[in-house]
């Protein structure tokens, strides 16, 4: 009897110690949000991204969960379609070789699934810049 008390009790802490965790995680956002930070706005939905984790987009910034702008000051805030390091706001979306980008992201969807390539990695007309 003391053994499951003591399982329940421990497991009890644990959903309360991971709450906060989950509780600090913003709402998603529903319906498509634009990127106005770029050259062609960007549209966006999140919920055709549900089969993508959250972390691979907001990544960890110093330890910690990051669900800010992908522009604010520090981040990816090298605005011009030149900037190449790491801080560079375009890059984060074109750059094909960086498997967390939105362009690498979709060359491997594209790979898979042939009829969505021009709409994933087409830069007029397509899903990102229609």
């Amino acid at each position: 009897m003391k053994k499951i008390l003591m399982l329940s009790l421990s497991a009890l802490v644990a959903v309360a110690l991971a709450m906060p965790a989950v509780a600090a995680r913003p709402a998603v956002p529903e319906g498509p949000m634009k990127m106005a930070l770029t050259k062609q706005a960007v549209t966006f939905n999140h919920n055709t991204h549900t089969s993508v984790d959250c972390g691979v987009c907001h990544h960890e910034v110093n330890g910690a969960e990051n669900f800010g702008k992908c522009s604010n000051a520090g981040c990816h805030d090298a605005l011009g379609a030149k900037e190449k390091g790491t801080n560079s706001y375009y890059r984060i979306a074109h750059d094909r070789k960086l498997a967390n980008s939105c362009l690498g992201c979709h060359v491997k969807v594209a790979q898979k699934e042939k009829d969505k390539r021009k709409a994933l990695t087409g830069c007029k007309a397509s899903a990102c810049h229609p």
